[in-house]
C-alpha cells in the first residue's frame, strides 16, 4: 500500500517539528517524528483495524501518536494521511476544504 501525505499533513509534521525543537531540543524532535513515521508505516499493515470518523470526511479514519492524531483515508491501494492535528484541536475546523 502506497503511503500518501496531503500538504496539509506535511505542514502539520513542519509546525510539530518547529514547536518540538523549540522547548525541548533537536533529539526530541527527531525522537518523535520519528514515532510518527513509524506510525504511519504501521497504519499501512491494518488500516481498516482503526476508528472510523465519517463524521469529519468521508472514509475519514483516525489513530493516535503520542498527543496527536492522524487523520487518513485509505483504500486497497494508498493510505492517505490528511491531518497530523494535536489531540486538542477542533478537528472539523482545522480540515482542508473539498477534504
Amino acid at each position: 500500500m502506497k503511503l500518501v501525505l496531503t500538504e496539509a499533513a506535511l505542514d502539520d509534521l513542519r509546525s510539530i517539528r518547529a514547536y518540538t525543537l523549540e522547548p525541548w531540543g533537536e533529539e526530541q524532535e527527531e525522537r518523535y517524528l520519528r514515532q510518527l513515521w513509524s506510525r504511519f508505516e504501521s497504519l499501512r499493515s491494518d488500516p481498516f483495524r482503526h476508528r472510523l470518523r465519517e463524521d469529519l470526511f468521508p472514509g475519514c479514519r483516525i489513530a493516535a501518536e503520542g498527543r496527536h492524531v492522524i487523520l487518513f483515508r485509505c483504500s486497497p491501494e494508498v493510505l492517505e494521511v490528511v491531518r497530523v492535528l494535536h489531540s486538542a484541536m477542533d478537528f472539523k475546523r482545522q480540515l482542508p476544504p473539498g477534504v
